[in-house]
């Protein structure tokens, strides 16, 4: 019988215990309410996720999060947020104000200070807050200027500053606010993403030769190693067009024009007839040629529609509206019925454009 009293009494207590556990879990939760963020920057997505306290009335910099916290020679910053630990994490390496950080996720707190705030990047993304923080597990630390701004009763972070391979990161919590800046090599990512496809395609190798030459344009024979690739794979104009530009550009002009040829015969189809006309003006800036190279593919195909197309979007970079409408019209009378929904907006909306 007192065994029986005994596991009684046992159970009452972790049940106890198990409440009590979720009675904190729901009023941490009540009072701060988990939120994240995602920002994609170039081909890179950044999360945070931290839970977001009120203020209350309180002192909140300088009081309930001291500044220069440092107790018997340690640091204690505070953990970006309330409840768990505040974690950021990178799909590719990213710099942070500057400094390189690799990709992953780690724990976010910073140290305070009145002028100065010290954003710490922690190999540790499991802990409960900072309480367990050690400085050995430090991935990277980096200083940013906290200045005034509007009042905000909550804690909350913002992607500000958006530049194509970069954005500040705010923090903004009563009438304080401090970003750092997170910046990307687009560039260097996608040819990491496409180099580490395991099956690769003829887009697959095109794209990583192209952006071998944009990151190097010395590198003239890696990038020529991975147009033969895309050529093992399949001829098409693309590839070989590529392949005569490279071979030109290494001073090998025979060879480079005999693969020209060999593009030209290949070409038909939407890259041939859009992409590649309109690449001389885009890429090169050269309005003539493209205008040159476009003429003669109508007076080939006056019912090309791709062709006319590719000669509304000409006409629209050389201001011409009424010509580029004109185009835009017979690319919508040629098209086959896939491309007509496409065609026919970009007749009537252009049209518009010119009634106005």
């Amino acid at each position: 019988m007192k065994k029986v009293i005994s596991i009684y009494m046992f159970l009452i207590l972790v049940l106890g215990l198990l409440g009590a556990n979720a009675q904190d879990m729901l009023v941490a939760t009540k009072v701060s309410q988990r939120a994240s963020i995602t920002q994609r920057i170039g081909t890179t997505d950044v999360t945070v996720v931290y839970h977001s306290p009120l203020a209350k009335g309180r002192e909140i910099f300088g009081g309930i999060v001291p500044y220069d916290f440092v107790v018997d020679g340690i640091e204690y910053p505070w953990r970006a947020g309330s409840n768990e630990n505040t974690t950021i994490e990178f799909t590719h390496d990213v710099m942070i104000q500057g400094q390189p950080l690799p990709k992953g996720k780690y724990g976010l707190h910073i140290f305070v200070k009145e002028n100065e705030w010290i954003y710490i990047f922690s190999k540790n993304a499991k802990s409960w807050g900072s309480f367990s923080y050690k400085k050995d597990e430090d991935a990277l630390r980096v200083t940013a200027t906290p200045k005034k701004t509007s009042y905000q009763e909550w804690l909350s972070y913002d992607f500000i500053s958006r530049e194509p391979e970069s954005a500040v990161l705010e923090l903004h919590w009563t009438d304080i606010k401090c970003g750092i800046q997170i910046s990307v090599d687009v560039t260097a990512n996608v040819l990491v993403d496409l180099k580490n496809k395991e099956e690769k395609t003829v887009d697959d190798y095109i794209k990583i030769a192209q952006l071998t030459i944009a990151q190097n344009p010395k590198d003239l024979d890696k990038a020529l190693e991975y147009v033969e690739k895309s050529l093992d794979i399949k001829e098409e104009f693309r590839n070989t067009m590529l392949k005569s530009e490279l071979l030109e550009k290494k001073g090998r002009g025979q060879e480079s024009q005999k693969c020209k040829e060999e593009a030209i015969a290949l070409g038909e189809g939407f890259p041939y007839f859009y992409y590649y006309p309109l690449s001389f003006m885009l890429l090169e800036g050269d309005r003539e040629k493209t205008y040159n190279l476009l003429s003669e593919m109508l007076k080939k195909d006056p019912n090309n529609y791709v062709a006319h197309l590719a000669m509304g979007e000409y006409y629209i970079k050389d201001k011409n509206q009424e010509k580029a409408t004109f185009h835009f019209g017979k690319a919508y009378e040629h098209a086959g019925e896939r491309s007509k929904p496409y065609t026919r907006y970009m007749y009537l909306s252009n049209k518009l454009i010119l009634e106005q």
